[in-house]
């Protein structure tokens, strides 16, 4: 275990007499990105919060990089990004970057060379002297992750660094974060976007106080036993309930002018093409292959049906 980057075993952790996290074990190797997903309320920065030492377990063992989580050798080391901004919004880019610096012991001329890398790669040359204040969603995180990457962390943890920001910022974001993966930092990567989780190394669904699934996210998708189904056709969200109804079929979700509906793995495709010729004629149904957005829901409205799911 001396190898990992991350090691939980055993985690439990409650807020008075409400449990939140029991039970939880993650493993995080050196270069890896690990997406923790899950419903809001689940524990998500609760378990990054235990992970920087902000708070402290009820039992389990946590180490990061081999280290106890106070041991003064993790201070350099380790960088958290929670899911509000934690700079100075009256200093500029440039003041920021120093105050960050200067936390770290930098020496000037070691700060500076650091500074100007980290402008560069973030994009942020230019508006050194900008405030912070006066940023956008997308350019106020670039300069979040620049004061994170200041003290050239092993490892990060991120809160759902992109919320609220726009798609194109968010693909830059993660460009910059396959660059700091590439140079061997492991990241865990709090996010409730999908499409974020998709580009992890591995993702675990934060359930019930433990992981209920965990894994690559294509591994979690074709280990689904239900087949999935893309139900269209005039007014077919009227009858979602009445599909819900039929023998077979899991659950319903609305998706825009669709539904996409999940059936057991036994029922055969042409057995709900019968059902709706007889319930609805003018809905038809084709067999698409789902996304981890697709799994996700459904786990989490399994677990909804029944409060045991996930937890043995």
């Amino acid at each position: 275990m001396g190898d990992l980057a991350v090691n939980v075993e055993d985690l439990h952790f409650s807020y008075g007499a409400q449990p939140v996290l029991a039970g939880l074990n993650l493993q995080l190797a050196q270069r890896e990105i690990f997406g923790v997903v899950g419903a809001d309320g689940q524990g998500k920065s609760t378990l990054l919060r235990l992970l920087v030492g902000q708070l402290d377990p009820s039992a389990g063992r946590i180490s990061v990089l081999g280290m106890a989580r106070a041991d003064p050798g993790l201070r350099d080391a380790v960088a958290y990004m929670p899911q509000t901004f934690g700079q100075y919004l009256d200093l500029s880019v440039l003041e920021n970057l120093a105050f960050f610096g200067a936390l770290h012991g930098l020496a000037r001329a070691q700060a500076a060379r650091v500074m100007a890398d980290l402008l560069a790669r973030t994009g942020l040359q230019g508006f050194e002297h900008r405030r912070a204040a006066q940023l956008s969603g997308g350019m106020m995180q670039k300069l979040a992750l620049a004061c994170a990457l200041v003290s050239r962390p092993r490892v990060m943890f991120l809160d759902e660094p992109t919320t609220g920001v726009d798609p194109l910022s968010r693909r830059a974001f993660w460009q910059l974060l396959e660059g700091v993966r590439a140079e061997g930092v492991a990241i865990v990567y709090a996010t409730s976007n999908m499409e974020e989780a998709e580009r992890c190394d591995r993702v675990g669904t934060l359930e019930g106080g433990r992981f209920s699934r965990e894994g690559r996210p294509p591994d979690l998708v074709t280990a689904v036993d239900a087949t999935l189904f893309s139900v269209s056709g005039e007014g077919v969200r009227g009858w979602r309930t009445r599909l819900q109804s039929v023998p077979g079929v899991e659950f319903a979700f609305p998706v825009g002018l669709e539904l996409k509906v999940w059936v057991a793995g036994a029922v055969a495709a042409d057995a709900l093409a019968g059902a709706l010729a007889q319930l609805a004629p003018q809905l038809r149904a084709e067999r698409i292959e789902p996304r981890l957005h697709d799994v996700v829901l459904r786990e989490l409205a399994l677990a909804q049906r029944s409060p045991a799911h996930g937890r043995a």
